[in-house]
């Protein structure tokens, strides 16, 4: 009897340094690692046969999108779990859940392999009864093999249930992710977008993150991410000014100028930092994403999209030479003259704008026919230092400069 009772006493030691050893030595889980588990874990809603992790339409980005914001901002994957079943109904959840009935369905098959267990032992106690002719210690197999099932049970419903946050990685997350943020804007490229996959292993739903590591992701020629990095971004924050402008350059360079121009009317109605609009006038992108709605044939948006940008800033110089030169390009009398209103108050706001100078040239001496009243435009363009090579080559082309 005392034999029996170190067996089992020795069989209760390894199942519960079993079940202990996996609680430790399995690694908590990142922010990041949860959002994918969950993005797996649950159907997406108007998808056939897609998770929402494999899934890319607009609903399945957007409850990514809310699954990164509530894991982030602390909460269990239980509410996560209960605010998407509440929201979209049961059929949406692919993994029941660790804890009542549904609990069954975890612990049911190590229930039915454990009464398996239990049935090997009585076959090989009758054996050794068969043999030995003493009396077989049923209790013991039993008692034994009820305490692996029920141990096993236990593990395998616990491990099925949800993680908190406050079991990552992340420590205090937000002055961690301040600090890789900061190095990421100093850094190169790709060093840049390890920094940025860092801060996002933490912190899912950061917006800049995504936005700055889709923008260096860009300039580094990675485009499929790029593009799905600045999509998360706008789905995770649409107010942030950054991305629209990242998104609005990298459609304008896909020749989606439709939805440049609209991330650009999104970008209007934001209180963005004085470095974005400085960013914009840098790289005329307003400017070239009207041409290439016009060259598309939509000058109606095109003259939207510089509208747009006139209405937060009226005195724009670049827009209204734009605005202008677009009237004056359609050649019919009354917007040529609406468009060379335009380029006269460029010229007042900005007397040295080289695109106000080189459009209103072009347009009083070929359209309107005043070729003398364009000299005082070229005399100026001519001394601008470094002048667009565009300008250059429309002037040359016209016969109003020399190449």
């Amino acid at each position: 009897m005392s034999r029996r009772l170190t067996w089992l006493v020795v069989l209760a030691v390894v199942v519960g340094s079993l079940v202990a050893a996996e609680q430790a030595g399995r690694p908590p889980l990142t922010n990041a690692d949860r959002v994918h588990a969950l993005a797996g874990d649950f159907a997406c809603p108007v998808c056939s046969g897609q998770s929402l992790g494999e899934s890319d339409v607009p609903i399945a980005r957007t409850i990514r999108s809310s699954i990164r914001t509530m894991v982030d901002d602390g909460r269990t994957d239980d509410e996560i779990r209960s605010v998407l079943v509440a929201r979209f109904g049961e059929d949406i959840d692919y993994t029941p859940g660790g804890e009542g009935l549904t609990g069954l369905v975890w612990v049911l098959p190590v229930l039915a392999g454990g009464a398996a267990a239990v049935g090997l032992g009585l076959a090989l106690v009758r054996w050794r009864e068969g043999r030995s002719g003493g009396q077989p210690p049923r209790p013991l197999v039993v008692g034994g093999v009820l305490l692996v099932v029920v141990a096993a049970g236990l593990l395998v419903a616990r491990t099925a249930g949800q993680r908190p946050t406050g079991g990552s990685l992340s420590g205090d997350i937000r002055s961690s992710t301040r600090t890789l943020l900061v190095e990421a804007g100093v850094a190169d490229p790709e060093e840049a977008i390890v920094l940025y996959s860092q801060v996002l292993e933490v912190q899912p739903s950061n917006a800049e993150a995504l936005a700055y590591r889709g923008w260096a992701r860009w300039r580094n020629g990675e485009g499929l991410s790029a593009r799905s990095d600045l999509d998360e971004a706008v789905a995770v924050d649409p107010s942030y000014p950054d991305v629209r402008v990242f998104r609005a350059s990298q459609r304008h360079s896909d020749e989606d100028h439709i939805g440049a121009a609209a991330d650009l009317v999104v970008l209007d109605g934001l209180a963005a930092p004085p470095i974005v609009g400085d960013l914009l006038a840098a790289s005329r992108l307003r400017e070239r994403i009207a041409a290439g709605l016009a060259s598309d044939g939509d000058l109606l948006a095109a003259l939207e999209v510089l509208d747009s940008g006139l209405s937060a800033d009226p005195e724009n110089g670049s827009l209204l030479a734009e605005r202008g030169w677009l009237l004056v390009l359609t050649r019919t009398p009354e917007l040529v003259q609406r468009g060379l209103g335009n380029l006269d108050e460029s010229v007042a706001v900005e007397p040295g704008d080289p695109h106000a100078r080189a459009y209103r040239a072009v347009a009083l001496a070929t359209v309107v026919g005043r070729p003398g009243d364009a000299i005082a435009d070229l005399e100026v363009f001519a001394a601008v230092d470094n002048p667009p090579v565009d300008l250059v080559d429309l002037l040359v082309g016209m016969g109003l400069l020399e190449g």
